[in-house]
């Protein structure tokens, strides 16, 4: 199948079946319960229930001339009137679709948009990369992004997926995939961050033949095809957090007491935080659950560590360009060797200063800069 890009308007459902997409997600607005669902089988005993409301609101751009996003059963793009009781089950993961300005403001349907697709890491959420997302979408206000929930994470959790697939990078690209094939999009550009990484380069892999459709650019930021080896001197080892959070008994009391006894673990301030958005308190007000599913986290990791996508980058398909963002101060190690392998193949490997593992959010503009040219090739 040839699968064209065309712009995503604001009252598509990408396939999900019209006004039934809207009650896949709980979300009660101006004070009253929001987006979530519940993890804690404490809490859901308690009150026979599948879903909890989430913390977070969405903000929406006010300029005209600022990137536009479409409502749609997406991450967060449930109108907060919106009101059910109980778990919808998706047979496609959540997304959200940023639109630049010369797209969003374009009448014509049938004009073909170019597409690029955003894919987060471990215990992420394309709400992660929404605002490198809009900073892109300023500088190429012809070109629409879409930014994705994988399962187990985000809005894709919260709502529940059908699939057959196993929580794995295999899973997760095929997760991907399955929605663009839904959406009708052939994408130009795959953008991963860290899990998210091995991600695009598996659905480059999964096509299965030596020459690609239509040629894709792929950024892979920071992580490496193969085995993937954490520094050992890292404060916040992804795997040994994992572990840590499935140890904390549920119903949790609350986000501070989740931070403080993270940071007494020795987990840095700023990522404990961040765990912490991903808390969403039950309607009982018994206390907090996840708003992701750590089970399933825990084994999209392990197959992070050990997926070999090596044959990808050293026996690309035709139409492929690639390219690797390592991060100056990365939490993991890139040994000399997978550098200069991967720049024997023609790839390139840029070093993006004055960033930690989190490129996007420690150097927007670098990362900006590295990555502009791109987007005006053909």
């Amino acid at each position: 199948m040839r699968l064209v890009a065309k712009p995503l308007s604001s009252s598509s459902r990408g396939g999900g079946g019209g006004g039934n997409a809207r009650q896949e997600i709980l979300f009660l607005g101006n004070g009253r319960r929001r987006r979530g669902c519940c993890c804690c089988p404490v809490l859901a005993r308690r009150r026979s229930m599948t879903s909890c409301s989430a913390s977070a609101s969405r903000k929406r751009a006010a300029a005209a001339s600022a990137p536009d996003v479409a409502d749609h059963d997406a991450l967060t793009g449930v109108p907060e009137d919106v009101v059910t009781a109980s778990r919808t089950y998706s047979s496609h993961i959540k997304y959200e679709v940023l639109k630049g300005p010369l797209v969003a403001f374009s009448e014509s349907s049938s004009v073909e948009v170019p597409t690029a697709v955003l894919v987060h890491g471990i215990l992420g959420s394309g709400r992660n990369l929404r605002g490198f997302a809009r900073k892109l979408a300023r500088e190429n206000p012809a070109w629409q992004f879409v930014l994705v929930d994988l399962r187990c994470h985000g809005g894709t959790a919260v709502a529940g997926l059908t699939s057959d697939a196993v929580n794995s990078v295999d899973g997760a690209s095929e997760d991907v995939l399955r929605l663009l094939k839904k959406l009708n999009l052939f994408p130009k550009m795959l953008i991963g961050h860290s899990f998210g990484g091995k991600v695009v380069m598996k659905m480059v892999d999964q096509f299965g033949s030596k020459a690609l459709p239509r040629p894709v650019q792929v950024w892979v930021l920071d992580t490496v095809p193969g085995d993937v080896e954490q520094d050992p001197d890292c404060r916040d080892h992804p795997g040994d957090l994992i572990e840590r959070l499935l140890r904390f008994p549920l119903p949790i009391r609350s986000p501070n007491v989740l931070v403080k006894d993270l940071m007494r673990d020795g987990v840095s301030f700023e990522v404990a935080s961040w765990v912490a958005t991903n808390l969403s308190m039950h309607p009982s007000g018994l206390g907090y659950c996840w708003t992701f599913d750590l089970q399933g986290i825990k084994q999209m990791y392990e197959s992070y560590k050990s997926s070999d996508l090596w044959s990808v980058v050293e026996y690309p398909p035709q139409g492929l360009s690639i390219d690797f963002v390592k991060a100056e101060r990365s939490t993991f190690r890139w040994a000399g060797a997978d550098h200069h392998r991967i720049e024997s193949t023609g790839a390139s490997v840029h070093v993006l200063k004055n960033a930690g593992h989190w490129v996007h959010s420690d150097n927007p503009d670098g990362l900006l800069r590295i990555m502009q040219s791109s987007f005006s090739e053909p």
